[in-house]
């Protein structure tokens, strides 16, 4: 298994696709604290994805991301609970899609807050907790971050530009916290995902455009692969995932 014994802090499990990714990980042998807003929420999705051999590997746990002061109790909790952190895998945020000639400052601080400012409070916290912990044996890390963003913080579609401006800024800090501590043993890392081919995107999506999409299950693959120590080689990157959607 990939992950086998890992501790693991999963922000956004709750959401569109990040079910896939909590199953994923646990089926792959990790330990899991699974961060929501709503502890109820959180559960839920552990009694739903899991089974009953499973969901023991599985921690509920209540946090707004958007306060740096929840976002780091989260990390201590997984300290605490697991005796470590070996990586944080966040897909986290839902923030406001605004044409740029309609869009306010508050959209932007929206966006920011919704992105850029989660991710902060969730990777610093972990990145401490990484920095004091040993290797485990054998390992070529000491801990891997990895955030998820989207096309548009490279290349912004109509529409999106505050989206894509909030998104860039998490994958500068991927970048930023790789290059400062690649000497520690820390890997960070943003998984750049492309359309996603969720159940309730058929409603948006032609049928060409939904079976060029990623699926959930490939962005849980990818996410578990950069989560485990075996995906150590790949940092301070920004991976895309575009499925089929290539010319």
């Amino acid at each position: 298994m990939l992950l086998h014994g890992d501790a693991i802090v999963l922000a956004g499990a709750t959401g569109r696709v990040g079910g896939a990714t909590l199953a994923t990980l646990v089926r792959e042998g990790a330990r899991v604290l699974v961060v929501s807003r709503d502890a109820a929420r959180a559960r839920d999705a552990i009694d739903g994805l899991l089974d009953d051999a499973e969901r023991a590997a599985a921690i509920p746990f209540a946090a707004d991301l958007t306060d740096p002061a929840q976002a780091a109790d989260a990390v201590a909790a997984c300290v605490e609970r697991f005796g470590r952190v070996d990586a944080l895998v966040s897909l986290a945020g839902s923030g406001r899609v605004v044409p740029l000639a309609d869009a306010s400052l508050d959209d932007l601080r929206a966006n920011l807050t919704a992105f850029t400012e989660t991710a902060f409070n969730l990777a610093l916290p972990a990145l401490r907790a990484m920095l004091a912990q040993p290797y485990r044996d054998g390992a070529r890390s000491r801990g891997r971050i990895v955030v998820v963003t989207a096309g548009s913080s490279k290349d912004p579609a109509p529409g999106r530009g505050l989206f894509g401006v909030a998104k860039a800024g998490v994958n500068v800090l991927m970048q930023a916290i790789a290059r400062e501590h690649r000497a520690d043993g820390i890997v960070a890392n943003a998984l750049v995902l492309g359309g996603v081919g969720f159940e309730g995107a058929r409603a948006y999506y032609s049928p060409e455009d939904f079976a060029a999409a990623a699926t959930p299950q490939e962005v849980a693959d990818a996410l578990t692969f950069l989560a485990s120590d075996r995906g150590s080689g790949i940092n301070g990157a920004l991976v895309d995932l575009n499925a089929r959607e290539v010319d």
